[in-house]
């Protein structure tokens, strides 16, 4: 007989299953990957639960990483693959609202499902394929709602990251938020400052990555919890201007009731986005942040340098291109080109390709960018002068500073990196070719005139 909630992802997992049932032990499949395939997601992974202890686990497997000895967690490596397998357990208190003061294993597997956070996740699939529903997960997957096992307040107090994860699992799935599970989030938000940012930014990174961000934006400001993260976010991200009260009651997985403070046509087309960090900077843009506020959320998120720095850049290019947007349109020369290559130069091609990415998102979906809006075709005509220069970073010159010493009988130093910056923006604006020739007759060109005007000092 076929399995009703199946996946060939858990059927490779079996022989785990197997052999800890062939010991004496209970053993299910459960958390995400039970309601993934309930819902007919493509599985992430496979997590295990059982009634054997971690070191039993550890003695009935040839291959195994004690991954988390103190929560009951072995890591069983199995035919290429690697399964989570833990002990089922009941917490302690949780005295910080966020980790249990300490954990009980125990033998049954009603008590683990218990201090789940959500029905959906409080499920488990059995070897010969029978679902473990004891909250009503299986229903709320039906309706499409994010349900709290027990008592919400209770759950969210427990662990305060939980009701960022409501917001993020209604984002991505689209759901709603149960009313009950939405007014705890109200009452509780506070709590979220006992929360270490990076656990947080890291459930916003799947959630801008995820299907929904849109939804996900909608949520956040209408429930207010990212006002009250443990170190403050800029004021304009964390508490964007609303368009309404919200109790609740007014949200649903749509977003038709929109409090985010970004306009509906920019919300719709930031789904549109295939890059996460495209829609990071969409976001910030929509919200009219500028280049150091965007850095700032990122750096108190702990979002890596590099990513910081790329994100930030390309808000740095709409600064630019939002100065230059009326001889953008005109297609005027040479202001606009020369404004949109000293934009390219200054932030680097993949911010300024980044840019062109969210922009064209947003113009075919006629929805200004930032309070700016420029056209398709004034869009196609920066991304033709992007794809047509020839260099963007000194590097690609095809001379360096040794070749400008020597020609020009100089030591080098800062004056051989004004030359050099000098040349770039020559051949990326098309004055002269990247030819070696060229550009060191065009800097001794540059020297000569220089020492001409008195301004020339050894």
């Amino acid at each position: 007989m076929a399995k009703p909630y199946w996946d060939h992802e858990m059927e490779r997992a079996l022989p785990v299953l197997q052999t800890l049932q062939d010991a004496g032990h209970e053993a299910v499949f459960v958390g995400g990957c039970v309601r993934d395939a309930v819902a007919g997601r493509p599985l992430k992974d496979v997590d295990i639960a059982t009634s054997a202890t971690p070191d039993t686990v550890m003695s009935l497997f040839d291959r195994t990483v004690p991954t988390g000895l103190a929560h009951g967690t072995v890591t069983v490596l199995s035919e290429g693959e690697s399964y989570e397998v833990t002990t089922f357990r009941t917490d302690g208190d949780y005295e910080d609202h966020r980790r249990p003061a300490g954990v009980e294993f125990i033998a049954d597997l009603e008590g683990d499902l218990l201090r789940r956070d959500f029905t959906m996740n409080a499920m488990a699939i059995r070897a010969d394929g029978t679902l473990v529903d004891l909250y009503g997960g299986f229903e709320d997957i039906g309706r499409r709602i994010v349900r709290c096992v027990g008592d919400a307040d209770a759950r969210f107090q427990e662990d305060a990251l939980r009701m960022v994860r409501a917001v993020r699992f209604a984002s991505t799935f689209g759901y709603s938020i149960a009313i009950s599970a939405w007014r705890a989030i109200i009452r509780n938000r506070e709590l979220l400052n006992h929360v270490a940012m990076e656990r947080i930014s890291a459930e916003l990174d799947k959630m801008m990555d995820g299907a929904g961000p849109h939804r996900g934006a909608v949520w956040l400001a209408a429930s207010g919890l990212l006002q009250h993260t443990r170190e403050p976010l800029p004021a304009v991200f964390a508490a964007p201007k609303r368009g309404g009260a919200v109790d609740g009651s007014e949200v649903d997985a749509s977003g038709s009731n929109n409090s985010s403070g970004i306009p509906p046509l920019t919300l719709e087309a930031l789904e549109r986005l295939q890059h996460r960090d495209d829609r990071w900077a969409a976001v910030f843009l929509a919200l009219r942040l500028t280049p150091d506020e965007a850095e700032e959320t990122l750096t108190r998120l702990r979002f890596p340098v590099r990513r910081t720095s790329a994100i930030r850049a390309v808000v740095r290019v709409h600064e630019a291109a939002a100065a230059h947007a009326a001889n953008f349109e005109a297609a005027a020369q040479p202001d606009a080109a020369a404004a949109w290559v000293s934009a390219v130069l200054s932030t680097g091609a993949d911010a300024a390709a980044a840019w062109l990415r969210v922009a064209r998102v947003f113009a075919e979906a006629d929805s200004a960018l930032g309070g700016t809006a420029l056209s398709p075709r004034a869009l196609s005509l920066l991304e033709e002068r992007l794809a047509a220069m020839p260099c963007t970073t000194v590097r690609e010159l095809a001379v360096g500073g040794t070749d400008l010493a020597e020609r020009l009988g100089m030591k080098p130093g800062p004056r051989t990196g004004q030359l050099l910056q000098a040349l770039l923006r020559a051949a990326a604006s098309g004055e002269t070719p990247n030819e070696r020739e060229a550009l060191l007759a065009l800097a001794q060109s540059m020297e000569e005139e220089r020492m001409n005007d008195g301004s020339y000092t050894s």
